[in-house]
C-alpha cells in the first residue's frame, strides 16, 4: 500500500486509491501501474475508517484470467504483510491515514485474507456468469449453464440464426 516514488502523477494515483465517494476510473498502458492501484484501493477499502469494508464487499474485475490471477496474488501478498506487524512501512501507513492500532491492522488484514477466496475477484465474464446463476429466474437461463469459450459459436449461431 506504499505510495511509492514521486511520480508526476502521484496525487492521482493516491485519489484513485482513497476516493470513496463517486466512481474512479484509470487509464494507461500497460506496466504504468493500474493493478497496484486496485489493490491499494482494495487495502484502503478494508482498512478505511469510518465504514471499512468486508472482503466479501468489494467486486474487483479485470479482462484476463492472467490479469486476475495476478490481482489476487498481489493482494494475497500485500494482506499478509499487513498481519505482520513487524512490516512498518505497510502497517505505519495504515495507521497514519485511518488511525488504527497495529493489532487492528493486523486483524483486519487476517479477515480479508481468510475471505479472499470467497471475492469477486475475476475477469467480467466470470463475474456475470456468477450474477445470472444467482438470478436464474429473473435472467431466463439455466443455472447450470457452461460457458463457452468461443469453440461453439458458429454451431449456437447457426440453431439461433435457424431458429429465428
Amino acid at each position: 500500500m506504499s505510495d511509492g516514488l514521486a511520480l508526476a502523477d502521484s496525487r492521482d494515483r493516491l485519489l484513485a486509491q482513497t476516493t470513496w465517494d463517486r466512481n474512479v476510473v484509470v487509464v494507461a498502458g500497460a506496466g504504468t501501474g493500474k493493478t497496484t492501484i486496485l489493490v491499494n484501493r482494495i487495502l484502503n477499502l478494508l482498512m478505511r475508517e469510518p465504514k471499512p469494508l468486508a472482503m466479501a464487499e468489494i467486486v474487483a474485475l479485470t479482462f484476463t484470467n492472467k490479469a486476475a490471477m495476478e490481482m489476487k496474488q498481489r493482494l494475497r501478498r500485500e494482506l499478509t504483510k499487513l498481519t505482520d506487524p513487524t512490516d512498518d512501512s505497510m502497517v505505519s501507513l495504515c495507521r497514519t491515514r485511518y488511525q488504527l492500532s497495529s493489532e487492528q491492522v493486523s486483524e483486519r488484514a487476517g479477515e480479508a485474507l481468510a475471505q479472499l477466496e470467497k471475492a469477486q475477484i475475476g475477469t467480467l465474464h466470470s463475474f456475470a456468469a456468477h450474477v445470472l446463476r444467482l438470478h436464474p429466474m429473473e435472467s431466463e437461463i439455466d443455472p447450470y449453464f457452461q460457458e463457452d469459450d468461443g469453440t461453439r459459436f458458429k454451431e449456437l449461431f447457426d440453431s439461433q440464426w435457424d431458429a429465428w
